[in-house]
């Protein structure tokens, strides 16, 4: 298969790398990945022809072939550092969401449907983020995400919990019941995540220790 220099910017600074006609995209990755010599470091942001997919599944991207990769911007860091550092912004996003998810349990008791639901539908979109960013952390940190708490709870077991809870209160909310829905926030969700705030904390004193 015929080879053609390609050009990727890395952190600014754009570099020649010899790559074959017809290589999907997340071969390209790879190849990229290969050259970066220092372990400690990892791509941290990638823009493909001008569009932001960090964090995003690579299958969409099964057809993209070398041919068709006008540019590849990518930012490279110390993805432990980012980690340890967005582990911090994580515990404090919780806090806000729970007390997000106080309101609405509120709104919720006193009747006001309506407003209840709007700081809920909030609040679900905040429990996307935190998931999303947990296993982020988790996955860069290198924590077993079965490492057994003092309690033989763990942050797993915690992601298994949490999809019960939800269907529950999805249900509630389909038979309109407000009362209990807010129960569930109140004395099954908010306590979730407070004992995921403790799990957060032990992954903290492992990064420090």
């Amino acid at each position: 298969m015929a080879a053609a220099d390609m050009e990727v910017v890395i952190d600014g600074q754009t570099r020649k790398l010899p790559m074959e006609m017809g290589l999907p995209f997340e071969q390209v990755m790879q190849e990229v990945k290969k050259t970066m010599v220092d372990p400690g470091i990892s791509i941290t942001r990638v823009k493909l022809n001008g569009e932001d997919i960090t964090g995003s599944s690579w299958e969409r991207f099964a057809d993209t072939t070398v041919e068709k990769i006008k540019i590849l911007e990518l930012e490279t860091g110390d993805v432990k550092k980012l980690a340890v550092e967005t582990l911090d912004s994580l515990r404090e996003f919780t806090d806000s969401l729970v007390d997000e998810l106080k309101r609405a349990a509120e709104q919720f008791r006193l009747g006001n449907e309506m407003e209840g639901g709007d700081v809920f539908s909030r609040a679900l979109d905040g429990i996307q983020l935190v998931n999303h960013t947990t296993a982020m952390v988790e996955r860069n940190l290198e924590i077993e995400s079965r490492y057994s708490q003092g309690n033989g709870d763990s942050m797993s077991h915690q992601f298994g919990n949490m999809e019960a809870i939800i269907e529950d209160m999805f249900a509630s909310q389909t038979d309109r019941d407000w009362v209990l829905l807010a129960d569930l926030i109140e004395y099954e969700l908010i306590p979730h995540f407070a004992k995921r705030q403790k799990i957060l904390g032990m992954w903290k004193e492992l990064t420090v220790g």
